[in-house]
């Protein structure tokens, strides 16, 4: 067994900048466990409750599998690269050599249980095991499976100072193997030939073993325990507080999946179950980014009222509502979690009620509902989108269907309210914008009038010039209502038409125009939205530069747009390293960082980029695109 590094036959050189990798260095804990957890949950088997460990241990380098080449692929890429004044990839090659003759290693094993394993380890080609350890963009999984072992299996790979990992498995055939994967860079072989960047640890041809491999001294798979550990070699964060980040990512993530049962995970010495939920949630509730606190109250109060239908006849739902009453703590966030059957969040549906202060979780259950929405789940698994709906002439379905989802909360809602009379706090522009996925007819406000009559006395301050804290040539302020749904205020002068609600939420009637001179000239309003589209399309073009041709079909017209450009992990986006971009229209445009600005949009004319992107392999990408509007 050995360290192969295959040669490049006088192709592509491999820099540091793997963009795989360069993806999760933002947020390289909270990503691994995101990516781990999906895919046990996908794997799991039958009636079974997916395990997930993650355990830190420091390996004497005599037992690290053929440190002497691995360093001496190290030293060889130290020397081919030093030549160059980027210094990136000398430093990394330095701290990796000195990781490796430090004595000792630090490791992080993550692994899984009562999961299938990786199988086909003994198959060359369309594997679970393939798909994860050479292929790219491709993917074995189907069905109510998430993941697709895209950009994702990379994250493991951003939590290691030497940039290797190491899989092992036991599948439901019975069948093990391990395979050593370092992605590092290209260098000069001592035969002279250049590699590819991409070393492989195992048998002959870069094959794997067929056998389970034990780094950790204290942990050995038992002949029974199906399922996968992957060692991540020179852990970079294992003198660090690294346990919060992953735990606050779990807790996030996955809350229903551990109170239901489904999934218990280990991090060090922590035991994420059902029974240690209530002590995680109020210790590391500073790591909580997505509102777990507020949804495990929803779970576990008294005060939560539950309702189930079979909702369009495609399936089970479970909707649990919580008010904000006096005895809570936390003020409620008036957003729903929806969960899908794996136990996964895969959003926060917002637009519900700008009036009632609650939150509320949805817990969806039938297998064909659950098969519909996946059709429409974007590849991070954080929202429905009903443009991917297939056949298209469905779309008008999926979005209908959405806005029925909305509307049943909003009427359990309402039906819990008229139960218990609350007090009512302001409500929040989201309120009054309206839902993703609706145009048109099918656009309406989520809270409706009460019947109860108030008298409202309305004081009108005199009309004051605006002001704006904008310097000459910055971006005008913009405001977020929580849901991705952008508002920004320009005040340029001009004719204006004015209608408002006052406080009760009835028509203010007042009605305002002018041409925008005198002493208080009337602000203009240009609204910042997003452009939706009845196509968009990615095409590869070249895979090793990054090139790929990208057609968007906007719906609406709008100026001064722009496009944010992303690539698609399992759970989430990031964003996309742009090198370029021609428009083959001839229009001018400009790219900062992700962004590519200078757009105008024309109601279903075809906008057509070659976009060049620092990734040099497969990967999803989608787009976002916005534009002003008078």
């Amino acid at each position: 067994m050995r360290w192969s590094f295959p040669s490049n036959n006088k192709g592509d050189i491999n820099g540091i900048g793997h963009s795989g990798i360069e993806t999760f260095q933002g947020t390289p804990l909270k990503s691994l466990a995101r990516e781990i957890c999906q895919n046990s949950l996908d794997a799991v088997l039958k009636e079974q409750t997916a395990k997930v460990e993650f355990m830190p241990f420091v390996l004497d380098i005599a037992e690290f599998p053929n440190a002497e080449s691995l360093n001496g692929a190290f030293k060889a890429s130290l020397k081919f690269w030093s030549v160059q004044e980027e210094r990136r990839p000398t430093e990394f090659f330095k701290r990796a050599i000195q990781v490796m003759e430090s004595g000792s290693i630090p490791f992080l094993r993550v692994s899984d249980f009562n999961t299938a394993g990786l199988r086909g380890s003994r198959r060359e080609f369309y594997t679970p095991w393939c798909n994860l350890t050479k292929s790219s963009g491709a993917s074995d999984k189907a069905g109510s499976s998430g993941g697709s072992f895209g950009i994702g299996k990379f994250a493991p790979f951003s939590c290691s100072e030497l940039r290797t990992v190491f899989y092992s498995t036991l599948d439901i055939d019975g069948e093990t193997a391990f395979q050593g994967v370092s992605r590092i860079t290209s260098f000069r072989r001592e035969d002279g030939e250049i590699t590819v960047g991409v070393g492989y640890y195992g048998a002959d041809d870069n094959q794997p073993v067929y056998s389970q491999l034990h780094l950790d001294p204290g942990f050995k798979r038992g002949i029974m325990e199906t399922g996968t550990d992957i060692f991540i070699a020179g852990f970079r964060y294992y003198s660090m507080d690294w346990k919060e980040s992953i735990i606050g990512s779990v807790l996030d993530g996955f809350l229903y999946a551990v109170f239901a049962g489904k999934l218990v995970v280990r991090v060090a010495d922590i035991v994420i179950d059902r029974d240690s939920l209530p002590n995680l949630i109020s210790e590391y509730r500073h790591c909580l980014d997505e509102n777990a606190d507020k949804y495990y109250s929803v779970l576990t109060s008294n005060e939560t009222s539950w309702y189930e239908t079979d909702f369009q006849n495609m399936g089970h739902i479970r909707l649990g509502l919580l008010i904000q009453s006096d005895q809570h703590e936390m003020d409620m966030h008036r957003k729903v979690a929806m969960i899908r059957k794996t136990g996964m969040k895969i959003m926060d549906r917002g637009n519900i009620s700008g009036i009632t202060p609650f939150a509320g979780v949805m817990i969806i259950e039938g297998e064909r509902i659950n098969s519909f929405l996946r059709n429409i789940e974007n590849p991070q698994h954080t929202k429905w989108e009903p443009e991917r709906m297939q056949p298209p002439n469905r779309i008008p379905f999926a979005r209908s269907f959405l806005l029925e989802l909305r509307n049943y909360i909003t009427s359990c809602l309402n039906e819990l309210k008229k139960e218990n009379p609350i007090d009512e706090i302001d409500p929040d522009v989201g309120e009054y914008l309206p839902d993703e996925g609706s145009s048109g007819e099918d656009a309406q406000e989520a809270e409706s009038l009460t019947d109860t009559i108030r008298t409202v006395d309305v004081d009108v301050p005199p009309r004051t010039k605006p002001c704006s804290t904008a310097s000459p040539g910055e971006e005008p302020a913009k405001m977020d209502d929580g849901d991705g749904e952008i508002v920004e205020e320009d005040t340029g002068s001009g004719a204006g038409h004015r209608e408002g609600k006052n406080r009760a939420g009835g028509l203010g009637g007042g009605v305002s125009s002018g041409e925008g001179h005198g002493e208080n000239p009337k602000p203009h309003t240009r609204s910042l939205v997003a452009i939706s589209s009845s196509k968009t399309r990615f095409v590869c073009l070249d895979k090793d530069n990054g090139k790929y041709s990208v057609t968007f079909v906007p719906k609406a017209s709008a100026d001064d747009g722009y496009f944010d450009l992303f690539l698609s992990a399992e759970t989430q986006v990031y964003e996309a390293p742009i090198v370029s971009v021609k428009d083959m229209g001839h229009a001018e445009l400009t790219v900062e960082g992700n962004k590519i600005t200078g757009m105008k949009f024309v109601a279903d004319r075809p906008i057509r980029l070659l976009v060049t992107i620092d990734h040099g392999d497969y990967c999803s990408m989608e787009v976002r695109a916005y534009g002003h509007t008078s």
